[in-house]
């Protein structure tokens, strides 16, 4: 990405991970990321705070470097 130090990771939920916890808005996401959108049975959507991230979903999201630890918790 030009003119940012964002990057963009991409991540395939696990069932225990985090993230498929609760919704979106509930979740606590680090500051410095914001999910761009989410692939689900070769589907693709944007997310809004009522949706729920459910395993084998493959999900991107736009982070700065200094969130990328924090941000990773939730996908472990």
């Amino acid at each position: 990405m030009t003119g940012t130090d964002a990057e963009v990771l991409e991540f395939v939920v696990q069932e225990q991970s985090k993230i498929t916890k609760k919704k979106i808005k509930d979740l606590k996401f680090p500051k410095g990321a914001i999910i761009g959108g989410v692939v689900r049975e070769k589907k693709g959507f944007i997310v809004n705070g009522d949706t729920k991230i459910k395993k084998n979903d493959k999900v991107v999201v736009f982070v700065m470097p200094n969130a990328i630890k924090e941000l990773i918790k939730f996908f472990e």
